[in-house]
């Protein structure tokens, strides 16, 4: 069946592209159905009969609630089409839905156009596909549903050969990759490490996990991140480690860094949680640290739900590491505990959503960075906003979510009227110094407070489209003027 389809523009605007990926027949399977769901990123797909007249809507809530009655053991569409026809309108009669069929006067389905106008966008949403649909199935049916499974080991693989480092140890989340590396490198009471003032709160924490001290930096304000100036200032003879975290997905000045650090004697923790894909002087971030820490939290450019990894090319701090996540077990005696470990483990269900999710991430960061230049396009101009500052050749910063600044004084109301306007728009992280359980540790951080007062993230996912930035834009001149 060739359908046309009115795609990323308003309904009845724009040329219309060919493609059938929204619609399913009544002889289609619900394992197909859902799939395609998936694949086409709204979640929801046209249900046609004979000759192609469209008799229902489904969306992968319909599908997860016949799954749970038991509808896999009658497979097809067709078997359950009367819980899916009253889908078409709702009891208005007005089709509200995103996905709209174009039908001829006969009722047959003969094209669709996708209508955001209306559409509650969240700032970040989990891009799953067939492929992670498939993993996960698999991981369940052989049973190895905890943190021993072959998708840990493959994750871990392809993971750490995506960054190039000899070793890959996955874990629970992207804290405790922090709290490990810290542990592994001997960090505790007594001990300095150096973090920035404009990060989220995981990473003090898991510098007071261990006792240590953690030594509050601003940031560099065309970087957003730690330099090398401001991390030579802070040292002192019991400077430890130092964590540079490569923030909303820009490079911290990490090979001046870590070439002072090898001078002075001081590890280098590397905070990628949003950084997955940034190169800095040509080679990827999360190479030049002695451990390198990434998140696979829901919102971020490679998700597994909950989960994290640490990567580092030294053998002695792998093997630490993964002892240290397996509760302090020595590998080849069962049982036995040579040190104080943690249950730190991901487990193979998790692991085998990020392994298919890394088959994509190519195309994520293309994806991403489109929307944040379309976003660049369309808001320069507005009064008061200002967009990320291009950063110099040394660093190709990827695109985690979109960000812009604002007004501080108009920072707040912009947020509500982008949730009025059905937008969910996120500030930047709070100053450390601000926040109430650093307050011991507190420094005058001029950058990360202008920062953190007009720092905004807008919404970066596959829902972003033409019709979403026209809105989003509206939201910004209505309140910038």
């Amino acid at each position: 069946m060739s359908l046309s389809i009115a795609g990323a523009l308003p309904v009845g605007e724009g040329a219309l592209l060919g493609g059938d990926d929204f619609v399913c027949s009544t002889s289609e399977t619900l394992i197909a159905a859902i799939e395609k769901c998936l694949d086409n990123g709204l979640g929801t797909c046209l249900i046609v009969g004979d000759k192609s007249h469209l008799v229902g809507r489904i969306s992968l809530d319909d599908l997860g609630k016949a799954v749970l009655e038991g509808a896999l053991l009658n497979p097809t569409l067709g078997q359950h089409i009367e819980k899916f026809a009253h889908r078409l309108h709702n009891e208005s009669g007005v089709d509200k839905d995103i996905l709209r069929p174009v039908l001829d006067g006969s009722g047959k389905l003969i094209g669709v156009t996708i209508d955001r106008s209306s559409q509650r966008i969240q700032v970040a949403r989990p891009d799953m596909s067939h492929r992670e649909f498939r993993s996960v199935l698999d991981a369940f049916l052989s049973s190895w549903i905890s943190s021993k499974g072959p998708y840990v080991e493959k994750f871990e693989q392809e993971f750490r050969a995506f960054i190039d480092t000899r070793h890959g140890i996955a874990v629970s989340n992207g804290t405790v990759a922090l709290h490990l590396a810290l542990v592994a490198l001997g960090v505790g009471p007594g001990d300095e490490v150096i973090v920035p003032d404009l990060t989220f709160a995981a990473t003090i924490n898991a510098v007071l996990y261990c006792g240590a001290t953690p030594v509050i930096v601003d940031v560099d304000r065309h970087t957003w991140c730690l330099s090398l100036a401001g991390v030579s200032q802070a040292c002192t003879p019991r400077t430890k480690a130092v964590i540079p975290v490569h923030l909303y997905g820009r490079p911290a000045e990490i090979g001046p860094i870590t070439a002072f650090a090898a001078k002075r004697g001081i590890a280098v923790i590397e905070d990628c949680a949003e950084a997955h894909g940034a190169t800095y002087d040509g080679r990827p971030v999360g190479q030049f640290g002695d451990v390198s820490c990434f998140s696979f939290y829901a919102n971020k450019i490679v998700t597994t739900g909950e989960g994290g990894m640490c990567l580092t090319n030294s053998d002695e701090l792998a093997a630490s590491i993964r002892q240290l996540r397996d509760h302090g077990m020595t590998p080849n005696r069962s049982y036995w505990h040579e040190r104080v470990g943690y249950n730190y483990r991901i487990t193979n269900l998790q692991a085998a959503i990020g392994y298919s999710q890394l088959w994509r991430i190519e195309d994520t960061l293309k994806r991403n960075q489109q929307i944040a230049d379309t976003y660049r396009d369309a808001l320069e101009g507005i009064a008061g906003v200002r967009l990320p500052p291009a950063m110099d050749s040394t660093c190709r910063p990827v695109v985690w979510l979109a960000s812009a600044q604002v007004p501080a004084a108009k920072r707040d109301r912009l947020l509500v009227a982008a949730q009025e306007a059905g937008i969910e728009m996120r500030p930047f992280f709070h100053s450390l110094s601000t926040l109430p359980p650093y307050e011991k540790y507190a420094r005058l951080c001029p950058n990360s407070l202008e920062l953190a007062a007009t720092g905004i993230n807008l919404p970066t996912s596959r829902a972003v489209d033409d019709q979403v930035v026209d809105r989003i834009v509206q939201v910004f001149r209505n309140v910038l003027g």
